[in-house]
This record gives structure tokens, sequence and C-alpha cells, in this order.
């Protein structure tokens, strides 16, 4: 099975480094790799050794996110993955090394920029400090891994925008081949107040709560406004601050204890209150959008950038290529197992 980093098909190269920096704001504990491999050699690119601490650093980056996104890899696949992984890594040290006679413009502006982006995502300069211990990544490692990653992605983003075309008759034939992906489904929109009640509290407690929620329901028919007093109750610390706005959302991605309310609940009024596995919630909805489907008009820009990303894809592949077979390329990692067949039935 290939498992390539979810950005165009080969483009990926240019995210790598940032899934270092991802990695080390986000590291699970098995993530530090194992002492007596780290200084291994995976992979030469030139003069260029990729190590083994690299490697794990980016494997266990992707393996965050696809577990985030609900995907679990299984351990026979690990080496795969790993071989996958190493060939994005090769990519991206070849566009590296190609890139750096001629220099992004305002890079170092951008790396700061980066660097301070990463530093408040992981909660400040001694949270992100703290983390990059835990990974094995000094900080100057790290804000060199940030600029390798700046070059490679401004130069891949630089060969697409130069090389890449989309005609108006190619987004509108996309369109039209396309249709149920431009179909909008029913959405409404909704402001919600919650107090948190885990299902295994106490009688006490679940009383308690109680009392909060219908008090906070109370005022709003009494002339207060949803908005003010979702900041001042609710303990959805995404919408309270928002006035307890969720936006517009479709049915599926609620609970199904939160759309079966903010589907059959007029606009303007204030729900009884109910339960979900997060607690006791009101809503109000504010506004409902029906079924319909997007013009070519409203989604020909998504189309155009897509068409455009696609179409990088096989450029950014192609530049690759060449520049991998004027380049000396030695991949060092044994290749991973050979699938075996199931044995035939009796």
């Amino acid at each position: 099975m290939n498992h390539r980093m979810p950005i165009l098909a080969l483009a990926a190269i240019a995210v790598v480094g940032s899934v270092f920096a991802q990695n080390a704001t986000n590291t699970p504990s098995s993530s530090t790799p194992s002492a007596p491999k780290a200084d291994e050699v995976v992979a030469r690119v030139g003069d260029t050794a990729i190590k083994r601490h690299e490697l794990d650093l980016a494997v266990n980056g992707l393996l965050l996110q696809l577990q985030r996104q609900g995907q679990i890899i299984p351990p026979q696949q690990r080496p795969q993955l790993e071989r996958d992984v190493l060939e994005e890594l090769i990519g991206r040290e070849l566009v590296l090394q190609s890139a750096k006679s001629n220099l992004p413009s305002g890079l170092d502006e951008k790396v700061k920029s980066q660097i301070e982006r990463t530093q408040t995502m992981a909660g400040g300069e001694e949270a992100l400090n703290k983390s990059l211990t835990e990974a094995g990544i000094s900080r100057a490692e790290f804000e060199q891994r940030t600029r390798d990653n700046i070059i490679v992605s401004e130069t891949l983003r630089q060969i697409a925008e130069n090389k890449v075309q989309v005609t108006p008759d190619e987004v509108k034939a996309f369109y039209e081949s396309n249709q149920a992906r431009f179909k909008q489904p029913e959405m409404v929109r909704a402001s919600h107040i919650l107090v948190r009640t885990a299902a295994d509290a106490s009688d006490d407690i679940k009383k308690a709560n109680k009392i909060k929620i219908d008090a906070a329901r109370s005022l709003i028919l009494n002339g207060e406004k949803f908005a003010d007093v979702a900041r001042k109750v609710s303990d959805d610390p995404g919408s309270a601050p928002k006035g307890g706005d969720l936006g517009y959302f479709p049915r599926g991605a609620m609970v199904p204890e939160f759309d079966k309310v903010a589907f059959s609940l007029e606009t303007n009024t204030v729900s009884e209150v109910f339960t979900t596995p997060f607690g006791y919630h009101i809503l109000t909805v504010t506004d409902k959008k029906p079924e319909k489907q997007l013009s070519l008009d409203e989604v020909k820009g998504d189309i155009e950038r897509f068409l455009r990303s696609r179409k990088g894809g096989e450029f950014i592949r192609e530049h690759v290529k060449a520049l991998r077979e004027k380049t000396k390329v030695e991949v060092l990692l044994p290749p991973p197992p050979l699938p075996v067949a199931p044995e035939p039935k009796p």
C-alpha cells in the first residue's frame, strides 16, 4: 500500500519539513527515535545523508496526521510506509539542493513568520522548546528545517505557477462531468449553549448543571440576547466567545442528538433543554439553507484551484524525476518485505 502525504501528487515533498515542525508541537510519546539508530544513514542524496532520526520524525508526523483522520496503519504496513516517506524525503532534498543557488525572495522574513506561528500554536516559546527537546530536536535544527521547508515549498510553488495553465473550457468541462460534487446539502446555522456534564457524573452534579442550563434558557426567554448568555454560561470553548455561533453545518456533522434538534427547530426560536454525550444544551437556529446545485459561477474558482493543484503535481513529479536522473541517490533502507500470499483453501 502506498502512503503518500496528502497534498499534491508529489508536491508533498514540500511539507515534510512542516511535518517535522508539526511533529515537534504534537509529539506522541512513541515518536522519539531510539538512540542507537538515530544516526543510521538510510539514504544519500549527493553528499547529503538522510538519517534514521529524520525519517522517524517524518513517519511519526504522518502517522499522527492519519490518526487524526481516523486512519490507523497496522504494524505490518510500517515498513512500506517508511519506504514511501523516505522517497518523499529524497525528493525534498533534491529540490532543496537545486534551489539553494536561487533562494526565494523575502526568505528570512518568511522563516521568522513561520517560526512565530509554530511557536504560537505550541503555546509559547517555552512550550515549543520543551516539545522540541522531547522529540530530540535542537532549536537550531528546528529553525534550519523550517528554513529548508520554506525554500522547498516556495520553489515548487513557483514551478507550478510558471508552468500550469487552466482554461475556462477545462473548468467548464470538469464542472459538467462532476455535477454531484457541486451539490450543496441542506444546512443550518445554529448557536448553542453547553453546560458540560460527563455521563458518569454524580446525580448532584447533574442536578446542579440542569438547574444552570434551565436558568440560562429562562434568561433568554425573558429578553436577554442568546449570544450574551452563551458568552457568560457556555462551556464550549470554541463557540462561547462567538456567542455560541457554530456557523453552517450539514446533517451528520454533529452528534445525532444535536442534529435531531437543529434540523427540526424553527428559526429564531429557543429549543428545550436536551442532552448529548457532552452534557446539557439549548440551541437556536439562526438560518437555514435548502439543498441546491451550485452554479458554475459559484464554484469556478474552486475548480480552477483544484485543476491547478492537480496539474502542478504532474509538473513537480517530472521536475523531481529530472533532478534524480542527474544526482547520485543511494537508498540504504532495506526494502519492505513482500506481502505474504494467503494460503489456498483446501
